[in-house]
């Protein structure tokens, strides 16, 4: 048995043994109630408070020491005061409650948690290595090298990225990607780590080891999102640290002052106090923000995005504007030739040859689509060749200095315009200095971006845009595909930074939405950046989210768990302080009794624990 399933093992018996010594608790105190029993009263309420907070005792007068004053410091410091005074039953009756609020709220906060455990446990822990000799040996995941073989039986996790070699299998991606209908994975089907292999045996080629693999990338992001906390969480997190301690010395003020002063006795000052410090524990605003928050990112995960941290749900919550890019998002990136016209003599197949070679050099899809035009296209050598990103290609194929590309490409080379009619749509090829060919191209849409614009609207989204380096005509034809309101066209890398600086000029909280590559600058200027990431390297994308699933019909129902999430956190603040407000004050007055300060700290703290956990519905 593994050291992890020995301490299940071991936190499910001492859950056991504290359910069992809490009833016995309550039996002891309701017994020290019966007249019968008033002899033995105060034994019975000693065993009580011990049975059901030994561990909350033991770890406040250890805080007390160290001077450590949290949650557990400020109930012992009640319990030991109360029962000092002779409140044995009000002293006893705030170990119990607590006890139960506590349980409580494991069993909510076990909830929340269950959505970030299933992405945990989505990396497999072995994997069937095929040696030279055909010979299977399972071994740990972390042992796959890339290019090694494997076999995925039925009903396994895929273990790494891989590519199939052999066999078809249905593939279930809904832990990776959220999409709940299985792939069909038959020879040169790549699969994603994470996965689970549904109907048959296939073997495969590790294309990346254990810990670059996707499954593995994710559970790191996730690990990081729960640490990387944002503005709300790190403010309640200081808030406690001042807080506790200016309660402490209140209730010491309220404990000695009045009586001092000669109003009332010290006794009645020293209950007041003591039903102060139980009703003001913050424990409602440090445990129901972060579970909140927590639970939000488990929430969109199951979406199929990954966000790098809650701090930047805030500002996906206050989204008013989304901008995304063309080609690769709102598109598949798959690109057909339309046609190909050349002039004068030029022969059609020496265009292919020139485009083709100077375009496999590139990231561009074009290369694939000339590919699936036209065979047997020879390849030749290219030298000096150049990208220019936002222009075209350039290099030199026999002798000859080829440039391919848009209009502003042939203006950069002062290649002669004149005389031609150019294809708006089109990119040219110019051959030493002189325009041969043109090319026309048509890209296919992702299905999950259709009408994406009326329903980012639905979700309060003010203002939908394509920033894109393509041409006007294209972009407006995959516009009004899409329903955006806004096009943006004919833009290099930097004009784009300049349009989400200027949107932000305008107060909006801009969205951006590209590829996750050719678009790293544009996801790190706007206010919260969404890259396409199926298969790539998520971990190192500038974005502050990756949309594994590739899936944007999802981007509505993201933002709307974002504002409900801010709106629960800030329900839970502004109930917290205004209850405890309301009890601090009546205890101040005398009108406040002991289960009153009870219910103001963990009847409170389950409330604003149950609310936050509503977002897993």
């Amino acid at each position: 048995m593994s050291c992890e399933h020995c301490e299940k093992d071991e936190e499910e018996k001492e859950s056991k043994v504290e359910i069992v010594l809490y009833i016995l608790a309550i039996l002891f105190l309701v017994a020290s109630v019966i007249p019968n029993l008033a002899n033995i009263k105060l034994i019975l309420i000693i065993i009580s408070i011990l049975f059901s907070g030994y561990e909350l005792l033991f770890n406040g007068i250890k805080n007390i020491f160290k001077l450590n004053f949290e949650e557990d410091t400020l109930m012992t410091i009640a319990v030991i005061s109360a029962f000092c005074l002779g409140e044995y039953t009000e002293s006893c009756l705030v170990v119990i409650l607590y006890k139960l609020g506590e349980f409580l709220e494991k069993s909510a906060e076990e909830k929340s948690n269950n959505s970030i455990k299933e992405i945990v446990e989505i990396k497999a822990e072995t994997a069937n290595l095929v040696k030279e000799n055909n010979e299977i040996e399972v071994v740990d995941v972390e042992k796959i090298n890339v290019d090694d073989i494997i076999l995925i039986k039925p009903g396994e996790k895929v273990p790494v990225d891989s590519i199939v070699i052999k066999g078809n299998s249905q593939i279930d991606t809904s832990a990776i990607t959220g999409e709940s209908k299985p792939i069909f994975a038959k020879e040169n089907t790549q699969i994603l780590s994470g996965c689970i292999n549904l109907t048959g045996a296939i073997t495969c080629k590790a294309l990346k080891n254990s810990k670059d693999s996707t499954a593995s990338q994710i559970i790191d992001l996730v690990y990081e999102a729960t640490n990387n906390k944002g503005k709300t969480e790190k403010f309640i997190t200081k808030f406690s640290k001042i807080y506790t301690p200016t309660v402490i010395f209140f209730a010491i003020i309220i404990a000695i002052l009045p009586a001092t002063l000669g109003y009332l006795d010290y006794k009645t000052w020293f209950m007041r106090a003591l039903i102060f410090l139980v009703a003001s524990c913050p424990c409602s605003l440090v445990i129901s923000i972060p579970l909140a928050f927590f639970t939000c990112i488990g929430k969109i995960s199951k979406k199929g995005m990954i966000i790098k941290g809650t701090k930047h749900i805030e500002s996906l919550s206050k989204a008013s504007v989304v901008a995304f890019d063309k080609t690769g998002t709102l598109t598949t990136g798959k690109m057909n030739i339309k046609e190909v016209n050349t002039f004068g003599e030029f022969l059609k197949e020496d265009a292919l040859k020139y485009i083709y070679n100077l375009e496999k050099l590139s990231n561009h899809p074009i290369s694939t689509a000339i590919a699936e035009y036209a065979s047997n296209i020879p390849i030749v050598e290219v030298l000096n060749y150049k990208e220019i990103p936002g222009y075209g290609l350039y290099g030199e194929i026999e002798q000859k200095k080829v440039v391919f590309g848009n209009k502003k490409l042939l203006q950069k080379y002062n290649i002669n315009l004149e005389n031609i009619q150019l294809e708006k749509t089109g990119i040219y090829l110019a051959v030493d200095s002189k325009i041969v060919a043109y090319i026309t191209l048509t890209e296919e849409l992702r299905s999950s971006s259709k009408n994406i614009g009326e329903k980012l609207k639905e979700v309060g989204i003010k203002k939908t845009i394509m920033l894109t380096g393509d041409n006007l005509e294209s972009a407006n034809l995959i516009a009004n595909e899409v329903n955006l309101s806004e096009v943006k066209a004919n833009l290099l890398p930097q004009d784009k930074q300049e349009e989400i600086k200027k949107l932000k000029n305008e107060k909006n909280c801009v969205v951006f939405v590209g590829d996750g590559i050719n678009d790293s600058p544009v996801l790190a200027e706007s206010d919260f950046g969404i890259a396409m990431g199926e298969g790539s390297n998520i971990a190192s994308i500038t974005a502050d989210s990756i949309l594994i699933s590739n899936n944007l019909e999802t981007l509505p129902s993201i933002i709307k768990t974002a504002k409900r999430t801010i709106k629960i956190v800030k329900t839970n603040i502004i109930f917290s302080l205004v209850v405890k407000a309301i009890v601090l004050t009546l205890g101040i007055l005398g009108m406040s009794p002991m289960w009153l300060a009870i219910f103001a700290d963990t009847g409170v703290t389950f409330l604003t624990v149950l609310n936050a956990v509503k977002l897993t519905k």
